[in-house]
């Protein structure tokens, strides 16, 4: 009966230990860890899209998030520049700033483009609204720095106002809003480098 009753011992002894180490923060430990984040992506430079992103975690668990944002995109048929802004909500699932999440965000971006038909170019004014849900992982090097992740997608609504009355720019405006609202998704992404604080 010894036995039995030091092989149950040998036996929960590791488990409850393998258990602390998967176990949500205390209060003492989600206070020492810092609250904010701020980040930005290095990625800006190879696809063109900037953001530089704050995070405020409430809780451990809660975050506010105020994005700005900036993008540029070029092809055959045109080119883009816009800058804007987004705010969101992630819940981080394990209580703490090293932890995947599910969040939701709303940017509104406002720039300029050409879209260029039949061999002209016409000029554009062009506004992007998204509503988004997104799951991602943030990755704690260390107390500070961090590597965040997020891939989302929903609604989108973008529109494009030809800038010139003559009949060809309203025909280009035309086209390109019945493209743009063909299929009205919205596409939210983050790969970024940030600062704990």
């Amino acid at each position: 009966m010894k036995t039995v009753a030091f092989a149950f011992v040998t036996t929960l002894v590791p488990t409850v230990a393998l258990a602390d180490e998967a176990a949500p923060l205390t209060v003492e430990a989600k206070a020492a860890e810092p609250a904010n984040t701020i980040n930005l992506s290095p990625l800006g430079v190879l696809v063109g899209d900037y953001a530089l992103t704050y995070e405020r975690l409430f809780g451990g668990s809660h975050g506010v998030i105020v994005e700005g944002i900036g993008s540029r995109s070029a092809g055959d048929a045109g080119s883009s520049l816009q800058f804007g802004g987004g705010v969101g909500y992630r819940w981080h699932w394990r209580g703490r700033q090293n932890s995947g999440f599910l969040g939701l965000m709303l940017a509104q971006r406002f720039g300029s483009g050409s879209v260029t038909e039949n061999g002209m170019t016409h000029d554009m004014s062009v506004r992007s609204t998204t509503v988004t849900a997104n799951i991602g992982k943030r990755w704690a090097l260390t107390p500070q720095v961090n590597v965040t992740f997020r891939i989302g997608a929903g609604w989108g609504n973008h529109v494009a106002t030809a800038k010139e009355s003559t009949m060809e720019a309203k025909q280009a405006e035309e086209l390109m809003n019945d493209i743009l609202s063909f299929l009205p998704i919205g596409f939210d992404g983050e790969l970024s480098v940030g600062y704990a604080f």
